[in-house]
């Protein structure tokens, strides 16, 4: 009767022991929001015209129109009298001294084995280019300067390659226009599209899609398993329908089931133990990130802070309150309330047109939006990445 009663409390052990365990896996998700401009203009100021000022040699050896390769995203380009003018200058390549190298190729078999070597012969030209671009308002106004090539920089080319030293030096003294256009060609694209770059990173709205994860209870035996699956595909379904272009009206009503959930379990699991800290972690980092793409920087920041005084793993908090702090100060320096809003270029107008200009929404409302992502039928319960085990 005594080894009946102890087999008995030795399953009911075991049973609770799995009822609490809890292993929490990287469960996948995309996001897609605007990144916001760093430095960020009149709210009126969406239109830009381009000016490139080069030397003929320039012009002649450049086979693209460089004036229309330059861009802002979430702009309009206009011919001229925009509410901003990038004025570009390029100075002339100059080719600073060539010099005959050599590199050696070994030879082998199928097998690897070597059976020879190979010299090959060409000529490195050394070159120096200059080029930066002015941006200033219709007012006259400086706004900044922008480097795009240093002549204190010195680059280097590699021309074609020949078996002897004899045919690299030919070649290169009867084809020194055709490697300066190529040269030439290389660098004015390569400026044009930094200048692209780095107007778009201070002023544009560029469109960006991310992965990210959240930890999920993984945990078969656990009672909130299939309740804690059900509130992750609802999340990620949510996620599915998040659009940079459409404010998040809808994307926080399909969101809220889950932000429920993960707050009820913070209530019920709230002793000292292991297991419970373990899963009142995995809320407040889930509910953190949710708040995040959510663009609600300070209900983000209350639950990284509240996962720092959890007592488990409390580095997260602290990258977690960082992304936070810092998706905060995006928005109150681009006086924005969201990543999510339209935009419409071809709406927009010059400052000297008679009709109206249509300026960006900045009453996107953290809290609202409507959905026009597709949903997907894909609701796989399978997880990336491997089991945190502590």
């Amino acid at each position: 009767m005594k080894r009946t009663l102890n087999l008995i409390l030795l399953v009911a052990i075991c049973f609770i022991a799995n009822a609490q365990k809890v292993d929490l896996d990287k469960f996948t998700f995309t996001a897609n929001y605007r990144i916001l401009p760093r430095k960020p203009l009149d709210s009126s100021y969406h239109t830009f015209d381009v000016s490139v000022k080069a030397s003929s040699a320039i012009r002649n050896a450049v086979t693209t129109d460089l004036t229309s390769q330059v861009n802002i995203l979430g702009w309009k380009r206009l011919n001229e009298r925009a509410h901003i003018s990038v004025q570009t200058r390029m100075e002339d390549v100059i080719i600073e001294k060539n010099e005959l190298q050599q590199r050696e190729e070994i030879l082998t078999d199928k097998n690897g084995k070597e059976t020879g070597r190979r010299i090959w012969y060409f000529q490195m030209v050394t070159y120096s280019f200059a080029a930066m671009a002015d941006v200033i308002d219709y007012k006259g106004t400086p706004i900044m300067t922008i480097p795009l090539a240093s002549r204190d920089y010195k680059q280097n080319y590699k021309c074609n390659e020949f078996t002897t030293s004899t045919e690299s030096n030919i070649d290169y003294k009867y084809g020194q226009a055709t490697v300066l256009n190529q040269i030439i060609n290389m660098v004015a694209n390569k400026a044009i599209s930094d200048l692209s770059s780095n107007l778009t990173s201070n002023f544009g709205y560029q469109e960006t899609t991310v992965n990210d994860y959240l930890w999920v209870l993984n945990t078969r035996k656990n009672p909130e398993n299939d309740s804690y699956k059900q509130a992750w595909l609802t999340f990620k379904q949510a996620m599915y329908s998040m659009n940079a272009n459409e404010p998040l009206d809808q994307v926080v009503n399909m969101m809220q089931p889950t932000i429920d959930y993960l707050n009820s379990l913070k209530r019920k699991y709230n002793t000292g133990s292991k297991a419970d800290r373990k899963l009142r972690y995995s809320c407040f980092y889930n509910l953190a990130k949710i708040y995040y793409y959510l663009d609600m920087p300070d209900q983000a920041l209350a639950e990284a802070s509240a996962l720092q005084v959890n007592d488990f793993d409390e580095s997260d908090g602290k990258r977690l309150e960082a992304a936070a702090s810092a998706l905060k100060a995006e928005l109150k320096q681009s006086q924005m309330h969201s990543r999510h809003f339209a935009i419409n270029p071809d709406t927009y107008s010059g400052p000297y047109d008679t009709i109206s200009n249509t300026t960006v929404s900045t009453n996107t409302n953290t809290n609202t939006g409507s959905n026009t992502g597709g949903t997907s039928t894909n609701t796989s319960n399978r997880s990336s990445g491997k089991k945190r085990k502590y």
